[in-house]
């Protein structure tokens, strides 16, 4: 009996749900699970994989009202006022998966499409679940705008991989929402899955071993579906951003000189005209940023990565030139204020651009401030412009143009 309730306090079930950061009461809109309560379906071929309930009437259920390309704000408890474990127990590490469905489906048959995953965050070294705990249950899940509006099954879903060496599957705590989905600018809908039958005993995604390399987890169950172009792209991890600065061979703590960044720090500018090209942050004069002292005439390496410490550069498909600016940081990069300090393109003779040789070095650029610079702070813009889909005019769609990473630094 003693072991029984000392593994069910690190268990979970969703207690709230809502739009944009704004959640009911407790259980609105929420499909029930009597049967489990907070335990985890461990049957993968269970009808209970839908919404940890096989038969249920969403008749008298609320739908939550939320606009496509909107958020959905879910909340995870382990169970009532509970004082111990708020969330779900710290050791249960795993991704977070979102799926949807028509209701009038009731999540039977082919109904399911996957709109949101996220595993593991090398940049803070956590899993989705425990970032979701760190955060005191919340999640907010984006509502595709390319769906018909109408009424959904919002499948929310914390997995609890294996302990290292066990071999066993992980544990699996689905929950469903009803929603009202409105604003849908889609007529049809995604390809679509059963469940259960999206996962399989033995799938790698379903029994990773935790002792492995967390950065090398399968995603399992179908194809993420991004509603456009532009989605795609922020669901990505193709993408780059600055992080660190090394100056004359001292390299500073993570983002200590770099400015901030919007939400999706790697995701690209691909507007040409819009202000955003400067440094993707009009907070130039930031206070959580310092100002880097660099002696006039020394070397500066910058560096790029997808997600923050050594992970890698970019996609070795996003080839193109790397460009490095600098201005006076009072101008805030407003106006005629840059001036070019570095340039590399392409090489003819050996067909390699400079992100190819910026990838073999591991995301990491050299470049000189000048010697005769006037004495001052300024911003140091560091820039990679992938080409790859330079080939089409941008506007054609949500992803055509080329693509830029800028990033900024205050130096004095």
């Amino acid at each position: 009996m003693l072991s029984f309730t000392l593994h069910a306090a690190a268990h979970t079930t969703l207690f709230y749900a809502g739009a944009n950061g704004k959640v009911n009461d407790q259980g609105v809109c929420i499909v029930p699970s009597p049967k489990y309560g907070n335990a985890p379906v461990l049957d993968l071929d269970s009808e209970d994989m839908r919404c940890r309930n096989s038969d249920f009437s969403t008749k008298d259920i609320e739908r939550c009202p939320v606009e496509a390309g909107g958020n959905l704000t879910v909340v995870w408890r382990h169970i009532h006022n509970s004082v111990k474990v708020k969330v779900m127990s710290y050791s249960h590490n795993g991704p977070c998966i979102i799926m949807m469905a028509p209701l009038e489906s009731n999540g039977k048959g082919d109904a399911w499409f996957k709109i949101y995953e996220e595993g593991y965050d090398s940049s803070i070294k956590k899993w989705c679940t425990n970032k979701v705990i760190d955060n005191d249950g919340y999640l907010d899940v984006r509502i595709p705008e390319n769906i018909p509006s109408g009424e959904y099954l919002v499948r929310t879903e914390l997995f609890a991989l294996p302990q290292p060496g066990t071999g066993l599957n992980s544990q699996q705590y689905p929950n469903c929402v009803v929603v009202s989905v409105a604003g849908g600018k889609g007529s049809s809908l995604p390809e679509l899955y059963p469940i259960p039958g999206i996962y399989k005993f033995g799938d790698p995604g379903v029994m990773f071993d935790r002792g492995k390399d967390p950065t090398t987890y399968p995603f399992p169950g179908p194809p993420l579906f991004t509603d456009s172009p532009a989605a795609a792209l922020r669901n990505c991890h193709a993408h780059t951003y600055l992080t660190h600065l090394t100056i004359n061979g001292t390299k500073l703590e993570e983002l200590r000189c770099t400015l901030p960044l919007w939400d999706n720090e790697n995701y690209p500018v691909l507007d040409p005209s819009s202000d955003d090209l400067r440094c993707k942050t009009s907070d130039m004069q930031s206070t959580k940023t310092e100002t880097c002292w660099v002696p006039a005439g020394s070397k500066v390496t910058l560096h790029m990565t997808e997600s923050g410490g050594e992970s890698r550069f970019i996609s070795p498909s996003h080839r193109g030139p790397i460009l490095t600016y600098m201005a006076p940081l009072e101008s805030n990069g407003e106006g005629n204020v840059w001036f070019k300090i570095y340039e590399d393109g392409y090489d003819g003779d050996s067909d390699v651009w400079a992100v190819d040789k910026i990838v073999k070095a591991k995301g990491y650029w050299d470049v000189t401030i000048p010697s005769d610079l006037a004495p001052g702070d300024y911003l140091l813009r560091g820039e990679v412009i992938a080409l790859h889909e330079a080939d089409r005019v941008y506007g054609a769609d949500d992803s055509a143009g080329a693509q830029y990473y800028p990033g900024c630094a205050r130096i004095h």
